[in-house]
C-alpha cells in the first residue's frame, strides 16, 4: 500500500506545503505528546525517571518508522513481530530512564501501546485497530484477576506481578491470551455485539 499518495496536502501559514517527512514527524510528535502516560513519572517509586517524556518524543520523531507502519501489519503475527522490534528500540532509547527494578520490555511495551492507540485518530492507520495490543498496568491486572475465562487460565499467575516487571515473552503470552479472551467473549450465546480489538477489553472495567 502506498500511503504517501493518500495523505492530504498540508500547508503552513505561509501556504508552503509540508514535505511528507515533515508531515510524518508532525504526526509522531503530536501522538507522542498526547499518548504519554503521565502517571508513570509520578509517585514515590515512579516507573520511569525524569526526562523520559522528552526522550520518548525524540525517539518517535527521529527514529520511529511511521511511514512504514501500514506495510502488511494488519496481520496479527506480523504485527507482533514488528511490535517486539519497536519495543526493543524504545528500550534502548530509554535505557538511562528505566530504573533497575523494572523490566525495560514491559515499560517500553506500555509506551508503544498507548502511542499506537492514540495513532488511531488518523484514518489511514485505523486498519491496524484489530491487531493492537492492550496497554497493561496494575489496574488492568487487578481486573483480569477477577475474570474467569478459559482463555486466561494459563496466564492468571502473571497478573500477580507488576506488568513493568515482565519479560517480553511473558508480556506476549498475556496479549495472546487476551486475543483468545476476545474470541471467547464474542462467541458467547446471545452476544448482541462483537469486540473488534483487544483495546476494547477496557470496556470490561471502565
Amino acid at each position: 500500500m502506498n500511503i504517501v499518495r493518500e495523505l492530504p496536502v498540508i500547508v503552513t501559514s505561509m501556504d508552503f506545503p509540508l514535505t511528507n517527512e515533515e508531515f510524518y514527524k508532525s504526526i509522531a510528535q503530536e501522538t507522542a505528546r498526547m499518548s504519554y502516560p503521565g502517571s508513570m513519572s509520578r509517585g514515590t517509586k515512579p516507573v520511569v525517571r525524569k526526562g523520559t517524556k522528552f526522550a520518548l518524543e525524540k525517539y518517535y520523531v527521529q527514529k520511529f518508522p511511521l511511514n512504514q507502519v501500514l506495510s502488511s501489519l494488519n496481520h496479527i503475527t506480523v504485527f507482533d513481530q514488528w511490535h517486539k522490534a519497536r519495543t526493543n528500540e524504545i528500550a534502548i532509547a530509554l535505557k538511562r530512564y528505566i530504573p533497575e527494578y523494572n523490566n525495560s520490555a514491559g515499560v517500553s511495551a506500555k509506551f508503544l501501546n498507548t502511542f499506537m492507540h492514540q495513532l488511531m485518530k488518523y484514518k489511514q492507520y485505523q486498519v491496524l485497530w484489530p491487531v493492537l495490543h492492550l496497554p497493561l498496568d496494575a489496574k488492568v491486572f487487578n481486573k483480569l484477576k477477577q475474570i474467569k475465562y478459559k482463555s486466561l487460565d494459563h496466564v492468571q499467575p502473571l497478573f500477580s506481578y507488576s506488568p513493568y516487571h515482565l519479560s517480553y515473552s511473558r508480556y506476549l503470552n498475556i496479549q495472546q491470551a487476551l486475543e483468545g479472551l476476545l474470541q471467547e467473549l464474542n462467541n458467547r450465546r446471545g452476544a448482541e455485539f462483537k469486540l473488534t480489538s483487544r483495546i476494547e477489553l477496557n470496556f470490561l472495567w471502565l
